[in-house]
């Protein structure tokens, strides 16, 4: 079971420094799921190990991972633990609403926020806007007071409880650089500023088309930025222009999806519908739900399916409904909303015990996650990035762009989730169906399993737009840069 750092085992993990000392020491971080897959299962971290030290740093404890990593001669070593105070996470968050009204500039904050707000109390909605009202009119009437905010921000994150126990660490590592998949994260970026602080190199690359335009305001830049594509470097350059003046920016596409394009990451159907338990003699219907934290809502989708079932407008004797829940989320939450159903298997990607996205992730997981994109005949989703993985497979990918659940008060922003910058290229592209309201959806589903080539005409402008590459090999492009950047 993964358990929070120690820093007894923090020193028990940290190998003697390689005594080869022509290769730079890098720190490597793995903070989730995402790490473990974009970094690790990829073979990125093997490849960039012929010419750097990798000094592979653990956000969390995770035995099996750290075993497998450990035997194949890595330095592993845990992060200590990120702690500050009240104060500083307040003057981050001002901070922040400045960020996102004068350089961010995104629509999604906006969005995002409105919609969320639909499942908060009133009281607390307002307190909020209250909290934010002074800072706001001082950001509007006084531009002193931003420059204020971000000094005292660079004196007051050395005054964390955490930063003596950071900058000991890194110091003890003798590292000589930070390659990161997250950036935006604040254990990660303080890693950075003090290697930055210190004449250091620092890396980044993107993990999710989101990351940019969701994330709250970064404390520093990274010497280079690798992204997925055009769409993400100008929203880079829109936050910094001088990463544009310094050509610091790389499109390499996205390393996670080079597994869609290698056979043997998935199975054959036969093998995949035995694996999951599912019927041979029939049509698959994917719905891949999204986290908890942000669609409370959600489930009502799979319910409605699960009554076109009922009510014979969906044929039981042609197709069954594979859910899938999202790694940062449980599938007995849909289960306690739904029901059990003879028309619904319930199955549920890996997750953490302690932390959703605290967790290993094996090759046969991917190899499952990679094989029900392939195989699953229909697929749904509310505003995922599951468009995209279906989308290689050229299979019909549905957004349900309806709600009936506070239809008056809802629709409106659930719709506009829709129109989130990050996804916006997603819904213009085509690839993403959504039909406006339950009866669309439930003839839409069926015409689909009909005929599923009518859904899928837009799959290739959905993955020429998002992914850039098409052929498998965005990890190369990324160890190309990097031995660039390193001078390799």
């Amino acid at each position: 079971m993964p358990k929070a750092p120690t820093a007894r085992k923090q020193n028990f993990l940290l190998k003697p420094m390689s005594e080869n000392k022509t290769k730079p020491r890098v720190i490597i971080p793995i903070v989730g799921q995402g790490s473990v897959i974009h970094v690790i299962r990829t073979g990125m971290l093997d490849r960039m190990s012929e010419f750097v030290t990798p000094v592979v740093a653990m956000l969390w404890e995770q035995p099996d991972l750290i075993e497998e990593l450990k035997a194949k001669g890595y330095e592993v070593t845990l992060m200590p633990t990120y702690n500050v105070t009240a104060a500083y996470y307040a003057l981050r968050a001002k901070i922040t609403l400045w960020y996102s009204k004068y350089v961010l500039k995104s629509p999604t904050r906006i969005i995002l926020r409105s919609y969320l707000d639909l499942y908060l109390p009133a009281k607390k909605v307002w307190k909020r806007k209250l909290k934010n009202a002074l800072p706001e009119f001082l950001f509007a009437t006084w531009p002193p007071y931003i420059k204020r905010l971000i000094k005292q921000e660079g004196v007051l994150i050395k005054q964390q409880p955490c930063y003596d126990a950071y900058y000991t660490w890194v110091r003890s590592l003798q590292a000589d650089s930070i390659f990161t998949i997250t950036p935006f994260l604040q254990e990660v970026e303080l890693v950075a500023r003090i290697l930055k602080e210190q004449g250091k190199k620092v890396m980044a690359s993107i993990h999710s088309f989101d990351n940019i335009t969701t994330r709250q305001w970064p404390a520093f830049f990274f010497d280079h930025y690798l992204v997925w594509n055009n769409i993400n470097k100008a929203e880079l350059e829109r936050i910094n222009p001088q990463l544009k003046t310094n050509n610091a920016i790389t499109i390499c596409g996205a390393a996670q999806f080079d597994f869609h394009y290698k056979p043997n990451f998935t199975w054959s159907r036969e093998e995949w519908l035995a694996k999951l338990g599912l019927p041979a003699d029939k049509k698959i219907i994917l719905y891949a739900g999204g986290p908890v934290s942000l669609f409370k809502d959600e489930p009502q989708y799979l319910a409605h399916l699960n009554e076109a079932f009922k009510a014979g407008k969906i044929d039981a004797s042609e197709a069954v409904i594979l859910f899938r829940s999202h790694p940062l989320d449980k599938k007995e939450r849909w289960h306690a909303l739904v029901g059990d159903s003879p028309y619904i298997i319930y199955d549920a990607a890996q997750s953490g015990k302690e932390k959703f996205d605290h967790t290993n992730v094996t090759e046969e997981d991917i190899r499952k996650l990679m094989s029900t994109v392939k195989h699953a005949d229909v697929q749904i989703n509310f505003t995922s990035t599951m468009t995209i993985d279906g989308s290689v497979f050229y299979r019909p990918q549905i957004g349900p762009y309806y709600t009936e659940l506070d239809k008056a008060r809802k629709e409106k922003l659930t719709r506009m989730m829709y129109m989130q910058e990050h996804y916006l290229p997603i819904t213009k592209s085509g690839a993403i169906n959504m039909p406006a309201s339950k009866e669309a959806f439930i003839q839409m589903v069926s015409e689909a399993l009909q005929n599923p080539a009518r859904y899928t005409q837009h799959c290739d402008d959905c993955l020429d737009t998002m992914i850039t590459y098409k052929d498998g090999q965005t990890t190369g492009r990324v160890i190309a840069a990097l031995k660039r950047f390193y001078n390799a």
